[in-house]
């Protein structure tokens, strides 16, 4: 069977019911092959005369197990000061786990009913809303904390997100960045490591006057008379005033749960969305809180800014509703970044993965890839074909089994190779007649 039977589990049952169980559910999974897939032109050619390998397609997102630059993990622990690294670690992953079961309660939401004040009432305190809780930066500890517990997932988030934008449009050339909510400044690290050269501008906007200290002495390398590593950084706790002050690239990533009502969110959002030059960038955890919040920001941005020309550029390959809010199940659309972490526990992995939910939009016309359909789950890969759960051009979510008999060496390749979050290399056309409504059971 090429569905993993560990997931389907009947307690208290004999072998021979379960496997029964099993059976009959597997008549409800079922996927298409009835497509007709048209490789991409561009790398078609690259494989054909370039010698590609498929493995290497343009949609593969070549961004895994991200580490912290070395000067940047030296200058962290010289920042620690007098503070004990065990402490700032083992408080670093409290936090980190808080973020994870984070929820956000509007002020001018609607009132909650018996189930929500439940959940409510279930929500560990440190995650709930306060005028000053564990989530905000209001003292050095408190900053460092944030800085040992999670600038490592943070960073490699941020440069996933890069390395896609990198990868599409290799001709960006961005001259100024806005990190709004820029914490310890794992925005400026990662932004960086692809334009150092080019910008000449980057402003730092946090609230917290000890974050935004504790950011420029990491790019001093923990001593404040030292060079910073990176030029042109300035640091401000409120966003510029003029409306007119443009930013090439535009970010707040994890900050929006800071805002205390939807209000106040989309007046930020209309005010950031106002702002960017080529691209805005919104990332929040990969909880089903944070995907319905940029789900409401999306759907806000679709009613009051969808006339302009600027578009949505990831990771949705259409412009319409969230397929997954529309499908109502309780998964979020998110993705996974892999990460070294900076300091692991004594025993622990050395590696960690982070889900996120994100938006990015772009300004100009949509690039050669716009429109590709990209993966939401990983791959279910098999000995003769793989199964790819998509993201489609037409709005809707898509199961499409890739065989070498049916679409090619190629085709079946790429789809392969293709992880979770990348995009596959192809326009797919899905067939609706009557005698391609047949669909495959998995087998």
């Amino acid at each position: 069977m090429s569905v993993f039977l560990s997931n389907f589990r009947v307690p208290h049952c004999s072998k021979g019911f379960q496997l029964c169980s099993v059976v009959t559910t597997l008549g409800k999974l079922r996927y298409t092959t009835k497509v007709r897939c048209e490789l991409d032109a561009t790398t078609e050619k690259a494989i054909a005369e370039g010698g590609l390998k498929p493995r290497k397609h343009r949609g593969r997102i070549k961004c895994n197990n991200t580490a912290v630059p070395e000067e940047i993990h030296d200058a962290m622990i010289r920042c620690a000061k007098d503070h004990p690294l065990k402490s700032l670690i083992a408080d670093g992953q409290r936090l980190n786990n808080c973020v994870r079961s984070r929820k956000w309660y509007p002020l001018d939401g609607t009132a909650p009913n018996r189930g929500a004040e439940r959940a409510i009432e279930r929500t560990p305190p440190s995650a709930r809303r306060h005028d000053a809780s564990v989530f905000d930066l209001h003292d050095e500890y408190s900053c460092l904390t944030q800085l040992f517990g999670r600038s490592d997932a943070e960073y490699a988030v941020l440069r996933r997100i890069f390395t896609e934008i990198d990868q599409r449009d290799p001709e960006l050339r961005p001259r100024s960045f806005l990190d709004f909510g820029a914490g310890v400044g794992t925005g400026t690290w990662a932004v960086a490591d692809f334009w150092r050269d080019h910008l000449f501008e980057i402003l730092s906007v946090d609230k917290s006057r000890h974050a935004n200290d504790l950011a420029e002495l990491v790019l001093r390398q923990g001593d404040p008379n030292r060079a910073s590593m990176v030029r042109n950084v300035f640091y401000r706790q409120f966003l510029p005033a003029s409306p007119d002050r443009k930013y090439d690239i535009v970010l707040s990533a994890f900050s929006l749960f800071d805002q205390p009502s939807r209000r106040r969110l989309y007046e930020l959002v209309d005010q950031l969305y106002g702002t960017f030059d080529k691209y805005l960038i919104l990332v929040e955890q990969g909880s089903n809180a944070g995907f319905q919040l940029l789900d409401g920001v999306r759907n806000h941005i679709r009613r009051n800014h969808d006339a302009d020309e600027k578009h949505l550029f990831a990771p949705c390959p259409h412009s319409m509703g969230c397929p997954r809010m529309i499908k109502d199940d309780g998964t979020p659309c998110n993705f996974e970044a892999t990460y070294t972490r900076n300091f692991p526990a004594l025993g622990g992995h050395q590696y960690g993965s982070i889900l996120y939910s994100y938006l990015v939009y772009r300004r100009n016309p949509p690039d050669s890839a716009h429109g590709f359909p990209r993966l939401v789950r990983p791959t279910a890969v098999r000995s003769k074909h793989c199964v790819c759960h998509v993201c489609a051009a037409d709005g809707q979510l898509r199961d499409v089994s890739f065989t070498t008999s049916k679409h090619g060496q190629i085709v079946h390749r790429c789809a392969k190779a293709s992880r979770w979050g990348d995009l596959l290399p192809m326009r797919i056309q899905w067939l609706n007649g009557a005698e391609d409504d047949e669909l495959s059971v998995e087998t």
